[in-house]
């Protein structure tokens, strides 16, 4: 996330460093995302290991859910290839970063509420972890 200069690499070790995390911080990982209204894989999992990083402490800040929620969506469920569903590939690759970095607290639950809401089917292997209602 960002070139090395960006402030957006001093907020991402202040999180780090602090295992916390708060709504001004959040603004500004929100701010670089929008820079170019394209999130990535490599961004996605940065968001991953930020929450990671929170453990717990992500319930002290409903703004990092939301944002964590919508940046993640937006990648897997919302992009051109299968809009409003989960290929193999974006399956897998969920999965995969999910053993990385899962660590289940509110904002991964949210997240995985969110896929089965919005989606109409989830394919790889996080189809073989949840499924949508």
């Amino acid at each position: 996330m960002g070139s090395a200069n960006h402030p957006v690499r001093d907020v991402l070790k202040e999180i780090f460093d602090s295992s916390s995390i708060n709504a001004e911080q959040v603004k500004v990982l929100e701010d670089f995302v929008r820079e170019d209204w394209v999130i990535d894989k490599t961004e996605v999992e940065q968001l991953l290991r930020v929450n990671h990083s929170l453990n717990q402490n992500d319930e002290n800040c409903p703004e990092w859910s939301a944002f964590f929620v919508a940046s993640i969506s937006r990648l897997i469920i919302f992009d051109m290839n299968s809009p409003g569903e989960i290929d193999v590939e974006e399956g897998d690759w969920m999965a995969s970063m999910l053993d990385k970095y899962s660590i289940g607290n509110n904002s991964e639950k949210q997240l995985l509420l969110e896929i089965q809401k919005l989606t109409s089917s989830i394919k790889g292997k996080l189809g073989d972890r949840i499924q949508p209602n």
